[in-house]
Order: structure tokens, then C-alpha cells, then sequence
């Protein structure tokens, strides 16, 4: 009777070693990839750029946020009239001189001299390079008369 008791208990620490060492294992792969499996859901999406506020006079200040696509953006903000002059740029301290993967905002004072005269729109662009899609992401702002 001791020999069955004595095998049913190595069978039972074998077991619990197997499942031991395989709980190990599966703890180190989700570990070790972590920052793979959360980056590419946090990366998975499109770049957006907004501003605020959408209406403003001549002067003032504008705030742009990026958040970058999977891709990355450029750093440098660009903002052009109705006409695609470029009248100005910014650039974020964030990321690489060129390229930023993280979420960032500029706040940019506009010139006085934006004011738009009587045949103007008074529509300024904002564009910034996105490296996934390999082209601008725009969206604008109207500068008051």
C-alpha cells in the first residue's frame, strides 16, 4: 500500500510540475511581447489632426494636435492659405528632428498680417506629412475679418 500511495504521489508532482513549468512559459511569451501586442492596437489607427479653435482673428493663437498612424508623422507643422502658399511652419520638440510616433500639440501665434482681405476666404490649411499613407493629412481654420 505505501508503493501506490508513494506513485500517486510523484504522479501528482509531475503533473504539477509540468503544469508549473507551462504556466512559466505562457507568462514569459505575454511578457516578453507585451509592448508588441499593445503598440500595434495603439498603432492600428489612422493619423488625425485637429485644431482649435476653428475661428479665429489674425494674431492669435491656433493649437494643432496630431496623433500619428502607425507610420509615424513628419515634425514639421505647415500651415498655407486658400491659394497653397505656405505661410508658416511649426515643428514639434517630440520624436526624431523628422519623424514622431507619439501624440503631440503645437500652439502657433498667427501673424497680424493673415487678416484676409475683401476677395480672400480666409481659410488657412494645415498640413503634416504622414509616412503611412505617404502623403498630407490636412484640416483647416478661417481666420476672421
Amino acid at each position: 500500500m505505501k508503493k501506490s500511495v508513494a506513485k500517486v504521489e510523484r504522479k501528482d508532482n509531475a503533473i504539477i510540475f509540468v503544469f508549473s513549468v507551462l504556466a512559466l512559459f505562457v507568462v514569459a511569451l505575454v511578457g516578453f511581447n507585451f509592448e508588441n501586442v499593445t503598440t500595434g492596437a495603439i498603432r492600428n489607427t489612422k493619423t488625425s489632426v485637429e485644431v482649435f479653435p476653428k475661428f479665429l482673428n489674425a494674431g492669435e493663437y491656433v493649437t494643432v494636435n496630431v496623433v500619428p498612424g502607425k507610420e509615424c508623422v513628419n515634425s514639421v507643422v505647415g500651415f498655407y492659405d486658400d491659394s497653397g502658399l505656405r505661410r508658416a511652419t511649426a515643428r514639434t520638440e517630440l520624436g526624431s528632428p523628422k519623424k514622431v510616433c507619439q501624440k503631440f500639440s503645437v500652439r502657433y501665434k498667427t501673424s497680424p498680417d493673415w487678416k484676409p482681405n475683401e476677395d480672400e476666404s480666409g481659410v488657412i490649411m494645415v498640413k503634416i506629412f504622414d509616412y503611412g499613407k505617404e502623403d498630407y493629412i490636412t484640416t483647416a481654420f478661417t481666420m476672421n475679418e
